[in-house]
């Protein structure tokens, strides 16, 4: 139900950003708010404790926020505090970058593959994820994880394609076990 709650908001945040042409500067600020969070546990504490009295959580919104992120911002997150709803914020933010960048055209990926790709194999692999998901670009982290035998596991968004050798064989023993 939370992953939800936080769609609705970031998106209905979006939807403002877009009709007030504000989508960059909220991304900027929700990059930094992220960032926050993800450096101080009090901080990330504090937002998901519905204890404190809502005057308190106001005044302490304010010193950390009000004059350093832009109006829209600030007033999404007095807003998010009113509907007690501050424990989301973290996935409020990831959710709306998820949204500006589709709407810019951008596919976020992560791929995993037992050795490091070569140049030719990273642009070959961004143009087939560019074709197969309809994208501009291509933002993709890469990593090597020696775990993997031989192949390439790829996920975008919440699907993973895994193309490894280890899944292969397992697709292959089902093949047999149910013939």
């Amino acid at each position: 139900m939370s992953a939800a709650i936080a769609q609705r908001y970031a998106q209905a945040l979006f939807d403002a950003g877009e009709e007030l042409s504000k989508v960059e500067t909220l991304h900027h600020d929700l990059q930094k708010i992220n960032q926050l969070i993800g450096q101080s546990d009090d901080l990330a504490g504090f937002l998901r404790n519905p204890v404190v009295p809502a005057e308190k959580r106001q005044a302490i919104l304010k010193d950390i926020f009000h004059g350093k992120i832009d109006t829209l911002t600030y007033k999404f997150i007095l807003f998010l505090e009113a509907k007690r709803r501050l424990a989301h914020l973290k996935s409020i933010c990831s959710l709306f970058d998820r949204l500006r960048a589709r709407a810019r055209g951008i596919l976020r990926a992560k791929w995993s593959s037992s050795v490091e790709l070569s140049p030719h194999d990273v642009h070959a692999l961004t143009d087939y994820l560019k074709s197969k998901f309809d994208s501009k670009e291509v933002e993709a982290s890469r990593d090597v994880d020696p775990g993997i035998l031989g192949g390439i596991k790829i996920q975008v968004d919440d699907t993973v394609y895994d193309y490894t050798l280890q899944a292969q064989l397992k697709k292959f023993k089902h093949a047999v076990v149910t013939a």
